[in-house]
């Protein structure tokens, strides 16, 4: 955050302030993995957004009927694949979307955590005439 003194001192109050409601993740700017905004009116700032990039693996698309231990195993190399990219590419984190609960069993044994955040979602393309 390229901030003044006084505008990292407010944001650090704002945060501090609203902790009951957030979910901040200070390590976020430990490699300058974040970028924040503010929100101004003619009296000053009256708030801070944190925006950082994370990885949504969306969907799979696997042969169907592959055996359990297959399917593990192609999630196995592509957790090794994801996080060689991630570092790469300063990115913090993944997010895992999956209605299938084998899926989600075989992700945790793989370190993946259950994540208890209630989540909404805007998708860009919709927003046309808005």
């Amino acid at each position: 955050m390229k901030s003044t003194p006084a505008e990292t001192k407010l944001f650090a109050e704002y945060l501090y302030a609203n902790r009951t409601k957030n979910r901040f993740d200070p390590e976020i700017f430990e490699q300058n993995r974040a970028k924040v905004f503010a929100a101004y009116n003619d009296e000053g700032i009256k708030g801070f957004v944190p925006v950082r990039n994370s990885y949504v693996v969306e969907s799979l698309a696997m042969q169907p009927d592959l055996s359990p231990i297959t399917e593990a195993k192609i999630l196995q190399a592509f957790q090794h694949m994801i996080v060689n990219k991630a570092a790469e590419n300063n990115i913090h984190d993944a997010n895992f979307c999956s209605f299938d609960q084998t899926v989600l069993d075989i992700a945790r044994n793989y370190g993946w955590k259950d994540v208890i955040v209630p989540t909404v979602n805007l998708k860009f393309s919709e927003l046309g005439s808005k």
